[in-house]
């Protein structure tokens, strides 16, 4: 019985110490507002994300970019080349794409949808959709590649 318990206890720290590095790395921040628990809830629940004027999350806030549409458009495929996202589907009149992005780990598929908004002549924003094609749980990849594309897009923008 003593045996049986060790490896319980063992089991229960490992699929934290793993549930806890997968929200680390897929960026998170489950101390920042709303709040851990309301955070973790919707990590644990919850299997999409999307950028939008009034987010939950600080982090999803509709990013702007001070660059036209149709550059911020080829920003978008060069960048989603770079980090390994295959493309879909694309519209170029549209200005929107399709990407899939396979997790390192399982290979689980997840499906992001990037659409360039003009803003004024030079000015744009992004509507940004990632949501998994399998689980009802996400532990916060989706909000994690959303931040991971604008972070890359104003690296790549800042350097031109």
């Amino acid at each position: 019985m003593e045996t049986f318990l060790k490896i319980i206890v063992i089991v229960v720290v490992l699929v934290t110490v793993m549930v806890f590095y997968t929200l680390h790395r897929n960026q998170a921040h489950i101390s920042q507002p709303p709040g851990t628990a309301k955070r973790l809830a919707v990590f644990f629940t919850v299997n999409s994300a999307s950028t939008s004027d009034n987010p939950y999350f600080d982090e999803l806030r509709t990013p702007e970019f001070v660059v036209d549409a149709e550059k911020l458009y080829q920003q978008v495929l060069n960048t989603g080349g770079g980090l390994g996202w295959g493309i879909i589907a694309n519209d170029k009149d549209a200005r929107n794409v399709d990407f899939v992005v396979r997790s390192p780990v399982f290979l689980f598929e997840d499906d992001v949808y990037v659409e360039v908004k003009a803003v004024d002549a030079n000015r744009s924003s992004l509507y940004i959709r990632s949501s998994s094609r399998t689980g009802k749980a996400d532990f916060a990849a989706n909000s994690g590649h959303i931040q991971t594309l604008v972070k890359q897009l104003k690296k790549n923008i800042n350097e031109q």
